[in-house]
């Protein structure tokens, strides 16, 4: 089940497993299995034609890789989707890169004792948008 809302849980599974707090405005994308999360998006700094997106999984599906993409593109109206990663997460960025995300800049010490790396996804690109099931899209 896949499941959309501003909830403190989610956001507090997603900041607990990647190092971060989060605090509202926000909201959340979450799979859920048997009753526990498996995989949460946290949505936030919202600019019209970008979202920063924040991700924990324990496993990504194409069905929740649809369902991020609709909620970016077709219910907040982006055109793109930025990403920080740890630069020592070499898995991670290979997920973002296989997401069709690109690499953009480096950022020192973002994450206080590691460099964060930059990453943007545009709608264009992202495999399970534009054209990933005809002229629809996801």
């Amino acid at each position: 089940m896949i499941v959309c809302q501003p909830s403190e849980e989610i956001a507090a599974w997603v900041g607990g497993r990647i190092g971060v707090a989060f605090h509202p405005p926000y909201t959340t994308l979450a799979q859920i299995d048997r009753g526990r999360i498996i995989a949460g998006f946290v949505f936030n700094v919202w600019t019209e034609h970008d979202v920063e997106i924040s991700l924990a999984a324990d496993r990504l599906t194409r069905t929740l890789m649809r369902s991020v993409f609709r909620y970016v593109a077709h219910q907040l109206g982006c055109r793109r989707a930025t990403a920080r990663t740890r630069a020592d997460n070499i898995q991670t960025q290979t997920m973002l890169t296989r997401l069709g995300a690109r690499l953009e800049g480096r950022q020192q010490a973002y994450f206080g004792d590691c460099d964060g790396l930059l990453y943007a996804i545009m709608k264009e690109d992202f495999p399970y948008g534009l054209h990933a099931e005809g002229t629809e899209g996801a």
